[in-house]
């Protein structure tokens, strides 16, 4: 290689280099953000005693590292290099199973039964909700447990195949759901309801790259459940009607929710999606219930489509009754402050006509996440369950 060449070449690394510094004093570039949990370390401020234990400089070179320029651009191109030359996906916990269908490994565990938390703690929380609905009946008030779907219940096909080798047993929705048959509890059960219409419907009810239902499925199963609530409490509630459908490759958040985390450049893979528009029927004698629904993130995908608004008077989520979430709050994007340890739950049930306790497999071994137990002890204090 000639002098002129290797002048040519380490100016280019020279730049290359340069150009993160650059980035962040004099930005000329506007970098997307990365998806998921990155948050930037603080800047922390100089004294002799933190440069004596050696804490600032540790602070600070990690506040230098996690403010960089071109950090989220060097990121992506990091990830996607893993990915293009050795099929890694960098997003800890996120999988890739067969035909381009994304896993997160620990909800893989739950339907091999791994996370298996016994017959007796199942049936001695059977046994609570069940007493629960009566009491709830006895006030004129509907509980609901609903039981979210699970792609590795759907597909278990497209599991990785080094999962394949595992023996599965009896699992936790195995169970939950045998005791609310025997019990008869109010229980929807939308993963034996959705591997029904795995191959009767053209839309995808389950795109490769989420982990929640889709947006088209999420309609469907609201559907399901509008009709189911207006048996059980013989009313008639607004009714969802398809206006019109548009299906295309180029997805829509939350579809692509387990994609986005692993911020790659290009997408792992392209899917056909419906996005329906949807119009909501009422008359004279619709009927909207006050819900409080208790639940994981699928509840969130029911209200990013606004379906709560539309079908209910007003609703409240406790968010895996740790978080309290209003139609003003959710809204806003911005909590009202009330944490569930000074909320008057009492008083919101006496004042809402349903309670929907809504939770995935991958969720089942921590089901209501502390209400049950808790109400159980209210309304019955003194009546233990073995």
């Amino acid at each position: 290689m000639n002098a002129k060449r290797k002048k040519t070449l380490f100016i280019i690394l020279f730049i290359i280099l340069l150009m993160p510094a650059l980035q962040q004093f004099l930005p000329f570039v506007k970098s997307s953000e990365l998806y998921g949990f990155f948050p930037n370390a603080k800047d922390v401020s100089f004294s002799l005693d933190s440069w004596l234990t050696d804490e600032y400089q540790t602070k600070k070179n990690k506040f230098i590292n996690d403010n960089m320029g071109l950090r989220p651009d060097l990121i992506r191109l990091n990830n996607q290099l893993n990915y293009s030359l050795f099929k890694t996906i960098s997003k800890g916990h996120v999988i890739e199973g067969l035909n381009n269908y994304l896993y997160i490994d620990e909800y893989i565990d739950g339907y091999f039964g791994k996370d298996f938390i016994g017959n007796n703690v199942i049936n001695k929380k059977m046994l609570m909700i069940k007493a629960l609905q009566d009491t709830l009946n006895s006030m004129g008030k509907s509980l609901i447990l609903v039981y979210s779907p699970s792609k590795e219940f759907m597909y278990p096909e497209n599991i990785p195949n080094k999962y394949k080798q595992l023996k599965k047993s009896v699992t936790n929705y195995d169970v939950f759901t045998h005791k609310g048959d025997s019990l008869k509890i109010n229980q929807i059960d939308f993963i034996s309801y959705f591997n029904s219409m795995k191959y009767k419907t053209k839309s995808v009810l389950y795109s490769k790259q989420g982990i929640h239902w889709s947006v088209y499925g999420s309609y469907i199963a609201a559907d399901t459940f509008i009709r189911y609530i207006e048996q059980l409490r013989a009313i008639k509630m607004p009714h969802i009607y398809q206006t019109n459908l548009l299906q295309t490759d180029e997805i829509k958040f939350p579809d692509n929710d387990i994609a986005r985390t692993t911020n790659l450049i290009f997408p792992i893979v392209k899917e056909t999606m419906s996005y329906p528009t949807i119009e909501y029927k009422l008359d004279i004698t619709t009927t909207k219930p006050k819900i409080i629904y208790l639940g994981d993130s699928f509840v969130k995908i029911w209200l990013m489509e606004y379906l709560l608004d539309n079908i209910n008077e007003d609703w409240t989520y406790w968010d895996y009754y740790k978080g309290l979430w209003t139609k003003n709050s959710f809204k806003s994007g911005i909590t009202d402050g009330t944490t569930m340890e000074n909320y008057d739950w009492q008083s919101a049930i006496k004042e809402n006509d349903c309670l929907v306790i809504m939770y995935t497999t991958s969720n089942l071994p921590e089901l209501g996440n502390g209400f049950i137990e808790m109400a159980y002890n209210y309304y019955y204090p003194k009546k233990i369950i073995e």
